[in-house]
């Protein structure tokens, strides 16, 4: 039996379709590294659940980087609560776009953008 696709997943970007900003700048994949770290400052990240902010880091805090929250965390409290549309949303410099999880561990990019700058 096959698995039902939940009604609210989106297709992924075709890889040619992603933009990656500068050489310098890291790149976008087509898939969200669990160990990738949510900050906030001159650009960084946010997570809806069914289109509402549900974490955006505080960035008035000085903080480490080994203190920022990680997308793992996420994923853990999204695995409890499956049946919502979670997304996870960058806007950088130069590039952003949105993560939509489609499953256990599985955050796919759905839009791909070229940042506020």
């Amino acid at each position: 039996m096959t698995k039902k696709r939940k009604q609210w997943y989106m297709k992924p970007v075709r890889k040619d379709k992603i933009h990656h900003g500068c050489l310098v700048c890291g790149g976008t994949e087509q898939i969200l590294e669990l160990d990738t770290r949510l900050y906030n400052g001159f650009g960084g990240w946010s997570v809806t659940k069914d289109g509402e902010l549900f974490f955006r880091e505080d960035c008035s805090k000085d903080k480490k980087w080994e203190e920022w929250k990680q997308m793992a965390e996420i994923e853990e409290i999204a695995a409890k609560d499956p049946d919502h549309d979670w997304r996870a949303i960058f806007e950088l410099p130069l590039r952003g776009g949105q993560y939509q999880r489609h499953g256990d561990n599985k955050w796919v990019l759905i839009e791909s953008n070229q940042g506020f700058a």
